[in-house]
């Protein structure tokens, strides 16, 4: 059977019995030097630190490595050096920890560590560090104090310019002085009123423009007749659909002094108030010299040159005037470059009155003729601007002459007002929604 060993220290006696199947086959007993055993124990133990190990006997003997260490421990309080108990004592220079010896024996064997001095070098770094943040502290706020009065004047200057934009001045702008976060935010500031003073230039531009627009409108309209003009049997009625853009379109009609019918369609060139202008000029001098019942050829002439000398830049205008005698049933006119204008008669035939010369105040000099055109009762006179025949689909394709003569032959035999409805209606269903690029100006002349 195997051997059993066992052994046991008590006190200064050393106790080693050898056991086989429960019974001691052999014993030996020793007595130990004590100081000498735990001597050689606390010489393998490290003190590189200041550390003092030591033991405490049954008795309450205290055993050190040497006396200059017993003498070191012994000042300790007592309560730190505790036989049979195992913990740690924490004083205010030393550590003391204990713990009980295994194996039964009475001894209790301990380490005490000295930190007087690490706790003396910890409170001088943490001083010294807390006196080294101070300092930083101090520099940050020497060096944050002016960058933050010139970052608050900066903003301030900005929160200026903000506040000047918002009262109007578009003009408001801030200086640059550095290239930091706050220079680029000034060049952008900068950049942003110079936008927006464009834009409101821009905005009172159109807004400009737009009240000229108006006021041209408002020429125009008040230009043309407002209603219809009936002399005997014989019905005159005209219609100006505007576009987007005010144009030089215009007609009228007038009665002269020895009964006769003053027929006025006319288209200026250019847009805007210089046309609507020139139409209110235009249309007053051709009332003058028809009033004075004035040869038509002559008329158109003494226009002709006065218009080409008196008007700036290449500013022309296409008229057709005439003078309608509804007894006799006769037209004289005078189509000074103006677009074919038609005589539909009762059968549905389509006549054209064509060009008689170039138009008002382009290239001056050529001269004019005047035509006739006989008529019988229930014939239509229908007069146009080319806004009608130039009047787009959403394809981009014209309406067209052919459109408009097939549009006025199946009209034939119809009133003034029912011929201008039924080619106004054409016109729309072809345009399909699209707008006019140009004013489409119609008159409508039925012969009693």
């Amino acid at each position: 059977m195997p051997m059993k060993r066992s052994t046991s220290l008590s006190g200064r006696q050393l106790a080693v019995k050898m056991e086989r199947g429960g019974q001691v086959v052999g014993q030996v007993s020793a007595e130990i030097d004590m100081p000498r055993l735990l001597t050689t124990v606390f010489a393998a133990t490290s003190r590189d630190r200041g550390d003092l190990p030591f033991a405490i006997g049954e008795g309450g003997e205290v055993f050190t490595a040497t006396p200059i260490d017993k003498s070191r421990l012994e000042a300790l309080p007592r309560a730190a050096i505790r036989g049979g108990t195992s913990g740690a004592t924490v004083l205010p220079d030393w550590i003391v920890a204990t713990t009980p010896a295994p194996g039964g024996s009475p001894l209790t064997f301990g380490i005490a560590r000295p930190v007087g001095e690490a706790l003396h070098d910890l409170r001088t770094s943490s001083a010294r560090n807390a006196a080294l943040g101070l300092g930083f502290i101090g520099l940050a706020l020497i060096a944050i104090v002016p960058l933050a009065g010139r970052l608050t004047r900066n903003l301030e200057t900005l929160s200026t310019g903000v506040r000047r934009i918002a009262e109007g001045d578009y003009a408001a702008r801030v200086p640059v002085r550095s290239n930091d976060e706050i220079g680029r935010l000034a060049v952008a500031f900068n950049r942003m009123a110079a936008d927006v003073e464009a834009h409101q230039r821009s905005a009172v531009s159109q807004e400009r423009i737009r009240r000229e627009l108006e006021l041209g409108r408002q020429i125009q309209h008040d230009m043309l007749p407002r209603a219809p003009l009936q002399a005997g049997l014989t019905e005159i009625k005209g219609v100006s659909v505007p576009a987007r853009e005010v144009g030089g379109d215009f007609f009228n009609y007038f009665t002269l002094r020895d009964g006769t019918i003053a027929l006025l369609v006319g288209d200026v060139s250019g847009k805007g108030v210089g046309a609507a202008l020139l139409m209110a000029n235009l249309q007053g001098a051709l009332r003058t010299r028809l009033s004075l019942g004035q040869d038509l050829a002559s008329l158109a002439k003494e226009l002709d040159v006065e218009i080409e000398r008196t008007t700036p830049g290449p500013v022309y205008a296409t008229l057709f005037v005439g003078i309608l005698d509804a007894t006799a049933r006769h037209l004289r006119f005078v189509n000074a470059g103006h677009n074919p204008q038609y005589v539909l008669r009762t059968d549905g035939r389509l006549e054209r009155m064509e060009s008689t010369g170039r138009p008002i105040g382009l290239l001056s000099g050529g001269g004019y003729v005047m035509q006739q055109v006989d008529m019988t009762a229930g014939d239509v006179l229908f007069f146009y601007t080319d806004g009608c025949v130039e009047a787009e689909d959403a394809a981009g394709d014209m309406f067209g002459s052919e459109r408009l003569e097939r549009a006025l032959a199946k009209s034939a035999g119809l009133g003034a007002d029912q011929v201008m409805v039924a080619v106004e209606a054409e016109i729309s269903a072809f345009r399909s929604g699209v707008e006019l690029t140009d004013d489409a100006t119609m008159m409508v002349v039925k012969v009693g």
